[in-house]
């Protein structure tokens, strides 16, 4: 059996268009050899992950033009915002706006046109999307099967990681974009597509938020006339100065919530149990809160009484 021909060092980690093939010295048979992926027409890939976002968008990348940016929900995924589980599905097709009057048609992507003067930004990874605010308010136009209220839910956790910056392991990133410019973008977004929804998400979205399901027990409480809690709360206690996640310092009652990651993860769980402990010590009322609790409707019913009577 022939030995199969080493791609250049540049290629063996990446992409490129089969027209431009013949210039890195890559023969059609060469293009056919199990080692490649096809991830779009015209282009092949080898050893990237094309179920990753990035990954994807970099092999993407060898076809677009000068100007073009990935834009809508891809953009905001290459910002690291929580998307909806339907928008980040492997295969998804990826948004790539073009400025001009022509949008680019592909199998595996969905074209938009860009306006003149379309802000753009490197994410980062290094890859052009547009401007992340730009990107929230386009992404309003993407409602899927979505209802009213989970449309909401999914801007405002989008645009409180924006603003606020993910946190990993830890350490918490430099916000995509601040406040102001979400409320430039809508505005230069004027009465497009999800004009309405974005001017209400906007009123709903708080610096400070650290996660989806923080957000989405904070629109719960919102919805059932709860009074809004306080986001980064410092609270003193004897393992020095907690934050919950939130908070309602008159009546010191805090509300913690907790994912699976919290007691799938031992060394997490018994943290968590020493957190608690130590709210309480320091006065506090402490209500922890779990998934079950925002899909159930009896669960949410006794935790909103449960609040009210609380806070009362």
């Amino acid at each position: 059996m022939t030995a199969r021909r080493p791609l250049p060092y540049f290629l063996a980690k990446g992409a490129f268009t089969t027209s431009s093939a013949g210039e890195h010295g890559i023969s059609r048979s060469r293009m056919r050899a199990a080692d490649l992926e096809t991830p779009f027409r015209g282009v092949r890939s080898a050893g990237l992950d094309l179920g990753d976002l990035v990954q994807r968008c970099r092999a993407a990348e060898v076809f677009m033009d000068d100007g073009e940016a990935y834009s809508h929900s891809t953009a905001l995924g290459l910002w690291g915002a929580p998307l909806p589980a339907q928008f980040g599905e492997v295969g998804a097709a990826l948004h790539i706006g073009t400025p001009g009057a022509t949008r680019r048609r592909r199998v595996g992507v969905i074209g938009h046109r860009l306006a003149p003067g379309t802000p753009m930004r490197l994410s980062p990874d290094g890859l052009r999307t547009v401007a992340p605010a730009t990107a929230w308010c386009q992404f309003a136009s993407q409602r899927d099967d979505l209802s009213d209220d989970e449309m909401l839910v999914a801007l405002v956790a989008v645009a409180d990681c924006l603003i606020t910056g993910r946190r990993t392991k830890g350490i918490r990133d430099d916000p995509a974009c601040t406040p102001e410019e979400m409320r430039a973008a809508v505005l230069a977004h004027g009465s497009g597509r999800g004009a309405r929804m974005l001017a209400a998400a906007l009123s709903l979205m708080r610096v400070g938020v650290d996660s989806p399901k923080e957000t989405e027990l904070r629109l719960l409480l919102h919805r059932a006339g709860v009074a809004e809690p306080t986001i980064g709360h410092i609270i003193p206690t004897r393992l020095g100065p907690l934050t919950p996640d939130l908070a309602y310092p008159a009546k010191r009652v805090l509300i913690e919530y907790e994912g699976d990651a919290h007691r799938e993860n031992r060394r997490r769980w018994r943290g968590d149990f020493e957190r608690v402990r130590a709210f309480q010590q320091a006065g506090w009322t402490v209500i922890r809160v779990n998934a079950d609790d925002l899909t159930d409707e009896a669960r949410r019913n006794a935790l909103i009484a449960q609040l009210r009577l609380l806070l009362a």
